[in-house]
């Protein structure tokens, strides 16, 4: 209960609220019906007016789900793109890996397809295993052994030429020593002018050298040496070396003389065994 001017005022009672509101909707209907223009004119300004504040009032639901969808799209694209990641990346090994394949089979190819320079010579396939470590020696490890009549003093090279000599023998495997080992000499001759000569290792796999020759010898850049067959370790004509730099000082009774081993020693995996002319028909008959 109120009080307004002096007047007690009693508040409506539930019953009363009911009864006006339906008195009220009576009304509504009556005026519906008999002024439809009136009240339909009326319900759409309301409608109007109220259109806007719907669309207010549902803005933030619909940006949250707005937001929602966005986020899912977000996850799902960033997924798929680290799957096309991780596929583009397997699919770069596995074409680096096919291109080595190609490369080692087109080695293998030349390699068995190669014809020995030496008639009679015949050549056999080896796989590289390990190579050997230090500083300074240059050493190959091969699957092949005593048990496949390989043999100490045995030349080994590719379809480049000499890579090296045998220096032990295993029953299932072989050391080779390098021509750039310090240890290791070739006796080589010119194939320009025949020009006799001998290639030593000098420690580093990209070069050799050819001491001892006087300032009057008839050498230059360019120049190919090949193997002498002197010696009896390597067969006459196989490549050895390129002569890159001469170089002459009136002090010194000799020239200094800088060349590149023509065998690839840092590529590939397999390299050919030699056995000469004596050691293969030896084979033959043991094998037959």
């Amino acid at each position: 209960m109120g009080t307004f001017l002096g007047w007690s005022i009693r508040r409506p009672s539930n019953l009363a609220k009911l009864i006006l509101l339906a008195c009220l909707s009576v009304a509504l209907m009556v005026a519906d019906a008999h002024h439809s223009g009136t009240v339909r004119a009326a319900r759409e300004t309301i409608l109007d007016v109220d259109h806007p504040l719907q669309e207010v009032a549902a803005l933030p639901l619909g940006l949250w789900h707005d937001a929602g969808r966005d986020l899912r799209l977000n996850g799902r694209l960033r997924r798929e793109n680290a799957r096309l990641k991780e596929r583009e990346r397997g699919l770069e090994v596995k074409a680096e890996q096919l291109a080595a394949l190609r490369l080692e089979v087109a080695h293998l190819s030349a390699l068995l397809h190669g014809k020995p320079r030496t008639p009679g010579t015949r050549v056999g396939l080896a796989r590289i295993l390990d190579v050997g470590s230090g500083p300074f020696t240059h050493r190959l490890i091969l699957n092949e052994g005593r048990a496949d009549h390989v043999f100490v003093g045995q030349a080994v090279i590719d379809t480049h030429g000499i890579v090296g000599q045998v220096v032990s023998v295993n029953r299932d495997t072989s050391e080779v020593m390098l021509v750039t080992d310090p240890d290791s000499g070739v006796p080589v001759i010119s194939e320009r002018n025949g020009l006799r000569a001998i290639v030593f290792g000098t420690g580093s796999l990209d070069r050799v050298k050819i001491p001892y020759l006087t300032v009057t010898a008839d050498i230059r850049p360019g120049d190919v040496f090949v193997s002498s067959g002197l010696g009896g370790v390597y067969p006459r004509g196989y490549p050895v070396a390129r002569v890159i730099k001469v170089t002459s000082n009136p002090n010194v009774a000799f020239l200094k003389i800088r060349a590149i081993p023509l065998a690839h020693l840092t590529y590939h995996t397999h390299v050919l065994l030699l056995w000469p002319r004596a050691q293969a028909r030896t084979q033959v008959t043991h094998h037959g």
